[in-house]
C-alpha cells in the first residue's frame, strides 16, 4: 500500500520513453522492451558490427545487445547510464544480457576502463556497470584490475576510426598479462561507435597476452 501511494507521489518512469511504469515493470516499460532495437547477441560473422572492428587486430566474436542511432530511445538510455549516475540501470542492463550467456562462454569480463581523474569526476565506471550485471547474470568472473587507462586524451568527437585509433593507442596498459594467457576474455564496454576504442585496448591485450579477445558493447551504433 505504501509503495502503491509513493508511486502516485512520485512515479518511476521509464528510462527510454518517460512514460510512468506499472507496479510491475522495473527500469524500462514492457513495450520499449519489445520495442528497442536489438540485432541479436550472436549475429553470424562477419556482419555490420564486426566491420567495423576488422583489419588491425584478431579477435574472435564482438556482440552488440542493442543498436542506437543519434536521438533515439537506445541512446536515451545510454546517457541516463553514462551522465545521469544511473549506475543501477546500467546493471539491470547488463544483467538482461548476461541472461543470454553462461559461465562456460567466457573466462573473464574486463570493463573498459576510464582514465582515474574521469572516474573520480564521475564517480563510477559505466562499462564496469555493465559487466557487473552480466556478471552477476552469468557467473562469468569480472577484472577491472588487468586493464588500466593510463593516459586521458581529448574529445574523440569529430575524428574518423584511424584518428580515433592514433589518439588511443597507448593510452591502456594490461597489468599481470600472465594471468590472461589462455583464456577466453570477453572486453566489455558500453558503446561501440567507430570500434577505435575497443581496438586500441584489445591491441594492448593481444600484445601482452595468449588470451582469446572478444567484445561486447551495450549498444552499437548503426
Amino acid at each position: 500500500m505504501i509503495n502503491a501511494f509513493l508511486q502516485l507521489l512520485y512515479p518511476k518512469c521509464c528510462f527510454a520513453c518517460d512514460q510512468v511504469l506499472i507496479r510491475s515493470e522495473n527500469w524500462i516499460c514492457t513495450r520499449c522492451r519489445f520495442e528497442l532495437p536489438s540485432p541479436g547477441l550472436f549475429l553470424e560473422q562477419p556482419n555490420w558490427i564486426s566491420h567495423k572492428l576488422d583489419g588491425l587486430i584478431d579477435y574472435d566474436r564482438v556482440h552488440a545487445y542493442y543498436v542506437f542511432s543519434e536521438g533515439g530511445k537506445v541512446q536515451h538510455l545510454l546517457h541516463q547510464i553514462k551522465y545521469k549516475g544511473q549506475e543501477g540501470l546500467g546493471e539491470y542492463l547488463g544483467s538482461c544480457v548476461g541472461r543470454s550467456f553462461s559461465v562456460t562462454d567466457y573466462d573473464i569480463l574486463i570493463p573498459m576502463p576510464l582514465h582515474p581523474s574521469r572516474l573520480k569526476e564521475r564517480g563510477y565506471n559505466q562499462a564496469a556497470c555493465v559487466a557487473k550485471g552480466i556478471a552477476r547474470a552469468s557467473g562469468i568472473p569480472i577484472s577491472e584490475t588487468h586493464l588500466l587507462r593510463t593516459k586521458q586524451v581529448t574529445s574523440l568527437i569529430g575524428l574518423n576510426r584511424a584518428e580515433r585509433y592514433k589518439t588511443l593507442e597507448e593510452v591502456f596498459e594490461v597489468m599481470r598479462p600472465g594471468e590472461l594467457d589462455g583464456l577466453r576474455i570477453l572486453l566489455v564496454d558500453d558503446t561501440l561507435t567507430t570500434g577505435a576504442t575497443f581496438l586500441a585496448a584489445g591491441a594492448k591485450i593481444k600484445a601482452a597476452s595468449t588470451g582469446k579477445l572478444s567484445f561486447l558493447a551495450l549498444a552499437a551504433l548503426k
